[in-house]
C-alpha cells in the first residue's frame, strides 16, 4: 500500500513504559486510518497500519538482554536471541516461496545464493587407507578423491559401468616382479640369488651337451657318450648259492675266470680247466667251452632232481653177465662175460640195493629207462652211455 508522506506535529509517541509492546489508542496517539512519519537530519520514516519505509538504512535493535520477536496470528514465529542466533520458532523455512522436497537440502553456490539441493544417499565408507609401510591416506573434507596411479608394469582399468577397478601386470622387462626360486639346491649344496640380476649359469660337463631353444624358452640335455657307458646295465650279479657281486664304482669291471680242476681223478691227469672262456671284441662276446668228459656230465647218468631243487644224476654203473658162446674163449670154457649198465636203487628198508638193467632200443643205439611220471604215465627215456 502507498505511504502518503504527511504527519501531526503536535501529536507524539506515547512514551509510556506499559506501551512497549502495543500501539493504539490507549495510550498515545490513535494510528487508524493515520500515517506517522518521522524525520531526523537525514532520513524520513513512515509508517502505517501495515508498512514501515525507510529512505535509509532501516535498524530494529532492542536493549541490552532483550530479545527481537516476529510473531503471526498472535503466534511468535521467528526470534533472534540475544547470543545473535536466528531462531525459526515455526521450524519452516522457504526459499523464494518455495518449500523444497522431501529430502532437499539448503546449498549455496559460494556467491550468497541459496536454494535447495537433492544429495546423494549416505552410505558407509573409509575415512582412511593404511597400506603397510606407507603413509595412511585419509579423506579430510566430503569432495576428496582417492587417485590410483599405475606403476612400472602395472596397467590400472576402470569401468564406470560395473563399478570396477581392474589391475593388470604388464611387465616383460627383467625388472618385472614374478614368482621365482630364490634357492637352487644341488646336491645339499644351495645356489641363492642375492640380488635382483643374479643370473644361474648352468655348465655342460663330459658328454653333456645343451640345445637352448630362446623362442619357446626351452633347455634341452643331451648325452653325447657312445657306447657303452650310455646303456641300461645291471648292478649287481647273481648266483644260487653264491654271494652277489655288486658294482660299487661307475667303471667296475667283471672279471669271469675258469678254474683248474685238481680233484680229478687219474682219467683226468691233463689237470685242464674244466670250462675254456674266450672273448670276442669285435663281436663283443664271452664265450664258454665245456671240457668236461661226457663222464662228468649227464653222460652215464640218470638225471634227477634232488629235495633241494639242484639238478643231480645217479651214475650208472656196468653189470656182466656170462653168455655162452661157441666161439673160442680165453682160458677156455662155452661163457663169455657181456657187460650192460644198471641202475643201483635203494630199497624200501634202506639197506638193500638192486640193480636195475635196462633194454636195448630198438635200433641198438642206446639203453632205454622206463619211468612212470607224477600223471601215473609210463615214460621211457632214452639214455646217453657213451664215454
Amino acid at each position: 500500500m502507498a505511504v502518503t508522506q504527511t504527519y501531526t506535529s503536535s501529536s507524539q509517541m506515547s512514551g509510556d513504559a506499559l506501551a512497549e509492546h502495543i500501539l493504539d489508542g490507549s495510550y498515545g496517539y490513535a494510528i487508524s486510518n493515520a500515517v506517522l512519519q518521522l524525520i531526523d537530519s537525514e532520513h524520513t520514516l513512515a509508517l502505517d497500519g501495515q508498512s514501515i519505509v525507510s529512505d535509509g538504512t532501516l535498524v530494529i535493535n532492542t536493549s541490552a538482554s532483550k530479545k527481537l520477536i516476529f510473531g503471526v496470528d498472535d503466534t511468535e514465529r521467528l526470534q533472534i536471541t540475544t547470543d545473535g542466533a536466528l531462531d525459526i520458532l515455526s521450524a519452516k523455512l522457504l526459499i523464494n516461496g518455495n518449500t523444497g522436497a522431501s529430502g532437499q537440502v539448503l546449498t549455496t553456490d559460494g556467491f550468497g545464493n541459496i536454494s535447495w539441493t537433492s544429495v546423494d544417499a549416505q552410505v558407509s565408507g573409509f575415512g582412511s587407507i593404511s597400506v603397510s609401510g606407507q603413509t595412511t591416506v585419509s579423506a579430510d573434507q566430503a569432495g576428496d578423491s582417492l587417485t590410483f596411479v599405475a606403476g612400472t608394469g602395472i596397467d590400472i582399468t576402470t569401468d564406470a559401468s560395473t563399478d570396477t577397478i581392474t589391475i593388470t601386470n604388464t611387465g616383460t622387462g627383467s625388472g618385472t616382479v614374478t614368482n621365482a626360486f630364490k634357492t637352487i639346491s644341488v646336491d645339499g649344496t644351495s645356489i641363492v640369488a642375492d640380488q635382483s640380476t643374479d643370473t644361474l649359469t648352468l655348465t655342460s660337463g663330459d658328454n653333456i651337451s645343451f640345445t637352448v631353444d630362446t623362442a619357446n624358452d626351452s633347455i634341452e640335455i643331451s648325452a653325447s657318450t657312445d657306447g657303452e657307458l650310455n646303456q641300461n646295465a645291471f648292478t649287481s650279479v647273481a648266483s644260487t648259492d653264491q654271494v652277489t657281486l655288486t658294482a660299487d664304482e661307475e667303471s667296475d669291471t667283471l672279471n669271469i675266470e675258469s678254474e683248474e680242476d685238481t680233484t680229478s681223478d687219474a682219467r683226468y691227469a691233463d689237470d685242464r680247466d674244466t670250462v675254456t672262456i674266450r672273448t670276442d671284441s669285435s663281436l663283443q662276446q664271452v664265450m664258454l667251452t665245456n671240457n668236461v668228459p661226457k663222464t662228468l656230465s649227464m653222460a652215464s647218468k640218470v638225471p634227477i632232481v634232488t629235495q633241494t631243487g639242484i639238478n643231480s644224476g645217479i651214475p650208472l654203473r656196468n653189470k656182466f653177465f656170462n653168455v655162452a658162446t661157441s666161439d673160442p674163449v680165453s682160458g677156455g670154457g662155452g661163457y663169455i662175460g657181456v657187460s650192460t649198465r644198471s641202475i643201483p636203487v635203494l630199497q624200501s628198508d634202506g639197506s638193500t640195493t638192486v640193480d636195475v638193467l635196462m633194454p636195448a632200443k630198438s635200433d641198438n643205439s642206446t639203453l632205454q629207462l622206463t619211468l612212470v611220471n607224477s600223471s601215473g604215465t609210463d615214460q621211457i627215456m632214452d639214455m646217453e652211455v657213451a664215454e
